[in-house]
């Protein structure tokens, strides 16, 4: 999962507290009054909860209730009472809503701050968590808040949190694309999960939540790489070919220039195990981009694929001609080593690119030794061994 770091918002200034039109009458509310002009925020909350227990109809009181608490940071309390003053009427609508958004901003950098620094120290990742709860009540339909807390969670390793938190900001936010491919990047990781303990019902069930996901933030983009690859490889999980297929081709018809669309339609077609039409997409690909070495390998993998294909067709067909010629010998097909041949030099191309790559050596080693070249096939398997060594 690739890390996300958000951009710090600007800062709100706070909207600088104001008393005037303090109408309450009783001896409380004035002293409210007084304590606030004196900055004695402690006292002037107390009065107004004496002002409120004889009153709790008087609107400006659970303003300056708010306004007192703000001061005190006192967040969630303050929050509370402009709810129960704008339930009451509109007349601090306005400087309520202001209020609201400078500590909205406010904690949304503090949470920022926190989950970076959650990095190196994962006890940050509680502290972002409670400042971007400060935010959400604050401003409970500012999607990318539910976004940033659910990159927290997701940093805990709390993916149930994860996943609710980014439920959300798609139901504040449908075209959320960053949100969706999130959400569907967590729930295929938990359907790959599955079935490495077995659990194929569990599996399926995982990535169809996955492609929902996947489908969801292509429709809002599809002009993102991330978001086609991402669709291509679920519809696969979840053995939906047509789709892929018809996703795939549709994305090289409008962007033929692409080298991701040619490189993701040609890993489907790779799959699909049509060799010919594979090689010609990670051609174009890597005549599009020479050092593209993903497609430099593929395209070497689709040759010796083909050769593989080729040659166990023709280790059947040896046999059988020499079954029916009574074990006469005959003559075997050796076409498969042009394919075998034709694979080397991206093969090597990518040994070059992925030095450290074992398993790319290994398949080297095979290769040269199908075509007889000793020497090489040696040097591959004993590169393969070098890396492997204590493992």
């Amino acid at each position: 999962m690739k890390k996300y770091f958000p951009a710090l918002l600007v800062l709100l200034a706070f909207v600088y507290m104001t008393t005037t039109g303090f109408q309450c009458g009783s001896a409380e509310a004035t002293s409210a009054k007084l304590y606030m002009q004196q900055k004695q925020w402690q006292k002037a909350e107390e009065s107004l909860m004496k002002e409120l227990a004889k009153n709790d109809k008087n609107e400006e009181a659970w303003f300056l209730l708010g306004q007192t608490r703000l001061e005190m940071k006192k967040y969630g309390g303050m929050n509370e009472a402009y709810t129960k003053a704008l339930s009451l009427g509109d007349a601090h609508k306005a400087e309520i809503s202001r209020n609201r958004l400078a500590i909205w901003a406010m904690s949304y950098n503090e949470g920022v701050a926190y989950y970076n620094k959650g990095r190196d120290t994962a006890a940050y990742y509680d502290k972002s968590l409670e400042s971007f709860a400060t935010g959400i009540s604050m401003e409970p339909d500012s999607s990318s808040t539910y976004y940033v807390a659910a990159l927290a969670h997701y940093a805990k390793k709390d993916f149930s949190g994860a996943t609710q938190k980014l439920e959300t900001a798609l139901q504040k936010k449908p075209d959320f694309a960053d949100a969706a491919r999130f959400l569907g990047q967590i729930h295929y990781q938990s359907g790959i999960d599955k079935l490495e303990a077995k659990d194929q019902a569990g599996a399926d069930a995982a990535f169809m939540k996955a492609t929902t996901a996947f489908e969801t933030a292509y429709k809002t983009d599809p002009t993102s790489p991330d978001n086609i690859t991402n669709l291509i490889e679920v519809y696969e999980r979840t053995r939906q070919s047509d789709k892929a297929l018809n996703l795939t081709r549709d994305a090289v018809a409008k962007d033929p220039k692409n080298k991701l669309y040619r490189y993701a339609y040609g890993v489907f077609l790779l799959k699909q195990e049509k060799f010919p039409e594979s090689i010609e997409q990670f051609q174009e690909a890597v005549n599009i981009d020479p050092n593209y070495g993903d497609a430099t390998y593929n395209l070497g993998v689709s040759y010796l694929n083909w050769g593989v294909s080729m040659k166990e067709q023709a280790d059947k067909k040896y046999e059988a001609d020499r079954k029916a010629n009574k074990g006469k010998d005959v003559k075997e097909d050796m076409s498969y080593k042009e394919k075998f041949k034709a694979a080397l030099p991206y093969l090597e191309k990518s040994a070059e690119m992925r030095s450290d790559d074992a398993a790319l050596w290994q398949q080297l080693g095979k290769v040269y030794a199908n075509l007889n070249m000793v020497d090489k096939s040696k040097m591959a398997f004993e590169k393969f061994d070098t890396l492997t060594k204590g493992k």
